[in-house]
């Protein structure tokens, strides 16, 4: 009995740390505020718990700012047929979304734009558009 209360508390401590890391986009993004930044991708990991999109911003001083994008799961934006040359290092992007509530440069993007007028959407907290997201999947289907 004392092994199997020991095997369920460490595996219930084990499960709250997991739920604890993950958090609310409005804790690191102030979700009240927008912006809109330009760069040149460097690097894009389709990973969990988010995607993330590294860019270089070039400010108007001729200086380079490293930037990060966060978006949603990859496992998400795969079944919608993102995969890992979605994003290539020297694509120009133009990614519209919330800022780091610390000043940082980093963005909850909501948009990503690029250079061709493509619109990819991926983040956080952006809403999806389920109806969309259901025909593109019979789409897909219906052609296999």
């Amino acid at each position: 009995m004392t092994h199997r209360l020991a095997t369920m508390i460490i595996a219930g401590a084990m499960g709250w740390t997991a739920a604890d890391a993950h958090h609310n986009a409005a804790s690191h993004y102030d979700m009240d505020r927008s912006i809109t930044v330009e760069g040149v991708v460097t690097e894009f990991r389709l990973i969990n718990p988010h995607m993330r999109v590294y860019f270089d911003v070039t400010t108007a001083e001729g200086d380079v700012e490293k930037w990060l994008g966060e978006g949603q799961a990859a496992a998400i934006y795969q079944r919608r047929g993102w995969s890992r040359d979605t994003l290539k290092p020297g694509d120009v992007i133009k990614i519209t979304g919330n800022p780091a509530r610390d000043g940082g440069n980093m963005v909850d993007w909501r948009s990503i734009e690029l250079s061709d007028g493509t619109v990819l959407g991926g983040g956080i907290n952006s809403p999806v558009d389920r109806e969309s997201e259901y025909e593109e999947l019979d789409r897909r289907r219906r052609a296999q």
